[in-house]
């Protein structure tokens, strides 16, 4: 009988291996995740994620192979690379080694560092632009990699085409990566994104402890396993690090079933973690922990005879509540103070950086702004993220929370299921994303959002950058336009622009050089 069917759970809670059902999703390892997802899909390069020893970073990194390796439409279209181990000794070995794992045929020593990286260029090339892959190639323990591979991870970022980027590479790397990112000023320009991993702190905590419970827990709820002071102590004890806590809670688990006991405190975790503590370490990290119990009993030995008084005092002195009343009464009112506003009540740190302000004039609106822009009918899967990019552009977290609101029906915003139903509500820019002065080419437009947005999807995005920008004004009501991502510094230009594009739409393509002054916008660059 294994030991864990004493406690009444189905399977090991506190394994050390990364199994991807256990995966907790803390608010920052689930930020993480989704972030690395968005800036994977739109490929936007290099990332790196830098955390402590134990802080969650393979389990992470096995989160995004499998994030990639479940839906369909992802195995077709994206391709992951995993390295483990970066310890190469020369810049011919790395190359080697990137080859092989692509794939490439004829990669072998025979061949020299400029002409494997010329089949690499060509293979990224092939994929990227003429089969429309991603490729990722992600790399763990990131620290280990000398000063010639970054050279070499350099030189990749710089193949790519106007839109994008052919290789999204991801780095996850121990704190000392962050001396080596700041020796190499090129290298750290490229990254889009630096993410820190922090440890938990006591409710992300228990709530890991309790996740797991609740996995492996026949009940299919967490048994109360450990105490609220338990709880405390594991948090203690392990400052937070994911590696850790499950670690001792694996002691603590053991130590229950040998002592025939149901639920373990604070003095049990302690026991359990005093035989992996140095002693001195473990001598002061307990003593600090004691005396912060203590201060906690005391606290509310102080507040509990607190109320006592206040109960004695308010039946000894009843009588002076009317005096009271009438003090109050005399007494000049306080001058009122206006509270300080908000730092988002302010302004919105996330928007760009200003180009031009919209100005509505709501005196020629003959027509009601919308309140939602439409739905869509999900086909082949994905995820609010990538949809959220393709109509509203540019990330904004308060815009964001809008839109999940706006589809409470939908539990994982990481995959959505063919046939569901999106909601896109209409959410206003502050900023004119087309501002005026330059010449943009409209490709076409569409009176509905299911349509114009399977027209943005389809449309051959290689041979041009575009954007799909819904707005509305009093004149023409809502309209769901696909533009050229770039304007023109002229007219000619534009036209030019136009006569490139496929047959199909340089006929209903056209120049726009000035808006409605009431034109509302519900996109960004």
């Amino acid at each position: 009988m294994d030991y864990f069917e004493i406690l009444d759970l189905k399977k090991e809670p506190f394994s050390n291996s990364p199994e991807p059902e256990f995966f907790f999703e803390s608010r920052q390892h689930l930020g993480c995740l989704q972030k690395l997802e968005l800036a994977i899909r739109l490929r936007r390069g290099l990332n790196v994620v830098i955390g402590d020893v134990g802080t969650g970073k393979t389990t992470l990194c096995r989160q995004i192979l499998l994030k990639f390796a479940t839906a369909d439409d992802d195995k077709k279209q994206i391709e992951t690379h995993l390295v483990l181990d970066p310890s190469f000794s020369t810049p011919l070995e790395f190359l080697l080694m990137v080859a092989n794992t692509f794939g490439i045929p004829g990669a072998d020593a025979n061949n020299s560092e400029w002409q494997l990286k010329e089949n690499i260029k060509n293979y990224l090339f092939k994929k990227g632009v003429h089969e429309g892959k991603i490729v990722i190639l992600i790399i763990d323990e990131g620290q280990k990699l000398p000063d010639f591979c970054l050279e070499i991870l350099r030189e990749f970022l710089n193949y790519e085409t106007n839109e994008y980027k052919l290789l999204q590479i991801v780095i996850f790397a121990q704190k000392e990566f962050e001396q080596i990112i700041q020796a190499h000023a090129n290298f750290a320009d490229r990254i889009n994104q630096y993410y820190f991993l922090k440890p938990l702190d006591f409710k992300e905590t228990r709530g890991m402890i309790q996740f797991r419970l609740a996995k492996t827990s026949n009940a299919n709820t967490a048994p109360s396993l450990f105490s609220y002071f338990g709880l405390w102590a594991v948090h203690h004890t392990t400052g937070g690090y994911p590696r850790k806590i499950i670690s001792l809670c694996h002691q603590v688990i053991l130590a229950l079933i040998i002592q025939n006991r149901s639920k373990a405190g604070w003095f049990l975790v302690r026991s359990c973690a005093n035989r992996g503590v140095p002693h001195q370490a473990k001598k002061m990290r307990w003593a600090t922990a004691t005396a912060l119990v203590a201060l906690f009993f005391v606290v509310i030995t102080v507040a509990l005879a607190s109320e006592r008084v206040r109960m004695v005092y308010n039946t000894l002195f009843a009588q002076k509540s009317s005096d009271l009343k009438i003090a109050r009464q005399v007494a000049p009112p306080l001058p009122a103070v206006s509270p300080k506003p908000a730092d988002n009540q302010i302004r919105d740190m996330s928007l760009p950086k200003p180009v031009e302000k919209v100005s509505y004039d709501t005196s020629t609106v003959t027509k009601k702004i919308p309140d939602r822009l439409g739905r869509l009918i999900i086909k082949k899967g994905g995820t609010l993220w990538w949809i959220f990019s393709d109509i509203y552009g540019a990330f904004n977290p308060g815009r964001f929370k809008s839109f999940t609101l706006a589809n409470p029906h939908i539990t994982n915003i990481n995959f959505l299921k063919v046939g569901e139903v999106v909601n896109l509500p209409a959410l206003p820019v502050m900023l004119n994303p087309l501002p005026s002065g330059a010449y943009w080419v409209q490709i076409t437009s569409k009176q509905n959002i299911e349509e114009a947005y399977r027209l943005y999807k389809d449309y051959p995005h290689h041979l041009s950058a575009i954007r799909l920008f819904p707005y509305w004004n009093g004149q023409e009501g809502m309209v769901y336009a696909i533009f050229l991502k770039d304007g023109f510094t002229n007219e000619a230009s534009a036209m030019s622009a136009i006569q490139k594009l496929p047959s199909q739409f340089a006929s209903s393509a056209k120049v726009v050089k000035k808006w409605e002054s009431d034109t509302v916008f519900f996109a960004n660059l």
